[in-house]
């Protein structure tokens, strides 16, 4: 006598080998053998489905925005209209093709084929929706898939059964860390004295990143999954010929008349005489470079604990006149 486990392998081997005996026509697993399924749409939930993604933040500013836009995803598993109920019956019926292989067979016998299949056996026009699955995802994800979703047959002319997919949220994750929007912003600095604005040698420069945001969260969501990444700079690191590199915390506080200390700033030991003039340029200027560090985590419906992910970079750049000049400068 087979142990639990033994009819349990016997069962899960049958079972997958019937339903994939027909995957030749079509990108999944799934359906059977005989004539080749209609082919799947993403209106019947294979192919792709439309994910949605939602974004919002706030920059340096604390101004606050956000944007939605659609992106798609490939499903792990999903229903899709196979055979007509002639086409099945013809296949699994009592001496029919299927019958011809021990292993079909003994599916068959265990009561595991389209539920009432024989009273679909002359109907050349309705389908039947069946459970599919991509041939790479995990054996035990499908074989709980096709074992939750029996299939269901639809008359000509009667509407779908609902789209019932499976997603695997990093797939979700992938998506929403393509449509992180970190735009550059523009880089401002104090002092800027009117007319070139230059900053001053051996000064605090105070530097700061306008309409740069601050902190992000992007949510991907299909029905019933969502992953959202959320992510905020770790810090910004000021470049620049002639000065030490600067690191700050943030993006910068942008300057206020009377402000006289800044969470980002940056010294010129050298003014920028001895610098070309640049493409573009009028005057000769030293090249700024600020590049901010991101962290970023995620979560999902299926996990609530924050995953790490890559910390990510953006670079943006400005072209400073630094005046070398013996008068006092106040802000």
């Amino acid at each position: 006598m087979l142990s639990r486990a033994g009819r349990v392998a016997v069962l899960t081997g049958a079972l997958l080998l019937a339903l994939a005996g027909g995957a030749s026509a079509y990108d999944g697993k799934g359906g059977g053998g005989g004539p080749a399924p209609a082919p799947v749409t993403p209106e019947a939930g294979g192919g792709t489905i439309a994910v949605t993604v939602t974004s919002s933040g706030s920059t340096g500013e604390g101004r606050s925005f956000s944007s939605s836009v659609q992106a798609t995803v490939a499903p792990d598993c999903w229903r899709a209209p196979g055979r007509t109920g002639y086409e099945y019956y013809e296949y699994w019926k009592p001496g029919g093709p299927a019958r011809q292989s021990g292993t079909l067979d003994a599916y068959a016998a265990q009561g595991l084929l389209n539920p009432d299949f024989e009273a679909y056996a002359t109907d050349d026009t309705g389908r039947w929706y069946e459970p599919r699955c991509r041939y790479d995802i995990d054996d035990d994800v499908e074989l709980d898939y096709l074992l939750s979703h029996r299939a269901v047959f639809v008359p000509e002319g009667e509407p779908a059964p609902p789209v019932d997919v499976v997603v695997d949220p990093q797939q979700l994750v992938e998506i929403a860390q393509d449509h992180i929007q970190l735009p550059t912003g523009t880089v401002r600095w104090n002092p800027s004295i009117e007319g070139s604005g230059a900053t001053v040698v051996n000064m605090d420069t105070f530097v700061w990143v306008e309409g740069a945001p601050a902190t992000v969260e992007v949510t991907a969501s299909v029905p019933g999954v969502w992953a959202r990444v959320d992510a905020s700079v770790r810090s910004m690191t000021l470049e620049a010929p002639n000065a030490d590199t600067a690191t700050c915390p943030d993006v910068g506080t942008a300057y206020s008349a009377g402000m006289t200390s800044s969470t980002c700033s940056i010294v010129f030991t050298r003014s920028s005489a001895n610098q070309p003039v640049k493409e573009g340029q009028t005057l000769r200027t030293a090249t700024l470079t600020a590049t901010t560090t991101w962290a970023a985590s995620w979560v999902s419906s299926q996990n609530p604990e924050p995953q790490p992910l890559d910390l990510q970079t953006v670079t943006t750049t400005a072209e400073i006149p630094v005046a070398e000049i013996q008068t006092v400068v106040t802000r």
